[in-house]
């Protein structure tokens, strides 16, 4: 029989084993919480990963696509901005020369603009302009016929030139010229493929508020300066070139006649600058179209 002794012995060790095995089953089970955190932790950080994962490849993607046909914009108000006066003689063929030579100078200003860029980039040029009232200007003044719109084949022959090259008639309202290149320029300015604009619009100071939020901007805008060039525009910190094989450098000289003439005359040749953009003077008579003397019956 066992002791009083004994018995406390095993008594004492039977609590020592049970204690000691609560211990361990409640380190286990601490270990196996900590283990299931981690596991969930692991899989929220997974799933972290796989949504930055996802939205990187996106953003390569985009990226790409970005720097895929990269191009410069160039933006003619063509009711100031007059080509040479040569171009609009040719008809058809000076509407290609003229694109190919705008070509070509834009070409040369973007190597110093963009540097090892510039080859990579394609040209867009829009000219919008009154096509019916500028025909009627370049009419008084020489350069065109007195038929009605009759610089269409030039600006047919502009836009045929190149890919990316449009003349876009803006019809006779001026707001409605203005209104077009200001809502392109706002749509290109802050596209990534678009990596220059060229704004040949500063004949009118009323787009230097379109260009005062990116004064000083002088990696992403050129403005290109022609005759009527707004002094304004000098203090938007906003790097000036000219393009004097392209536009006129002078205003243009406009023949007005005085009135009913003979057959043997001329027009006389007017000191002051023809208006593009405002109505013309009616003809003396029937017989008067755009400026063209009266002939005299018989």
């Amino acid at each position: 029989m066992l002791r009083d002794l004994d018995i406390d012995s095993l008594t004492n060790h039977l609590a020592s084993v049970s204690w000691d095995n609560k211990q361990r089953h409640g380190n286990l089970q601490d270990l196996l919480n900590r283990f299931k955190d981690l596991l969930d932790n692991y899989n929220s950080l997974k799933s972290d990963y796989e949504e930055v994962k996802e939205g990187r490849e996106k953003y390569k993607k985009q990226a790409q696509g970005q720097e895929r046909n990269p191009f410069v914009l160039v933006l003619v108000d063509g009711d100031g901005y007059l080509f040479k006066e040569h171009y609009f003689k040719s008809g058809s063929e000076g509407g290609t020369n003229a694109a190919r030579e705008l070509t070509d100078s834009v070409r040369e200003l973007m190597h110093s603009t963009l540097g090892a860029q510039a080859d990579q980039c394609r040209i867009m040029v829009r000219v919008y302009a009154n096509v019916l009232g500028l025909s009627k200007t370049l009419a008084r003044a020489g350069l065109v016929g007195y038929e009605a719109r009759s610089l269409s084949p030039f600006t047919s022959a502009f836009t045929r030139a190149q890919d990316l090259f449009d003349f876009v008639d803006a019809a006779e309202e001026k707001e409605r010229c203005d209104f077009k290149i200001r809502e392109m320029f706002r749509l290109f300015i802050d596209l990534n493929q678009c990596r220059h604009i060229y704004f040949a619009a500063c004949h009118d100071s009323g787009y230097s508020s379109l260009l005062t939020p990116y004064k000083g901007r002088t990696g992403r805008i050129t403005l290109l300066k022609a005759a009527s060039f707004h002094r304004d525009f000098e203090s938007l910190g906003i790097p000036i070139k000219e393009l004097p094989s392209v536009f006129m450098s002078t205003p243009l000289i406009s023949n007005k006649p005085t009135g009913a003439v003979n057959s043997k005359s001329t027009p006389q040749v007017s000191t002051s600058t023809a208006p593009v953009r405002s109505s013309l003077a009616p003809a003396a008579s029937s017989a008067l179209i755009f400026g063209r003397p009266q002939r005299n019956a018989g």
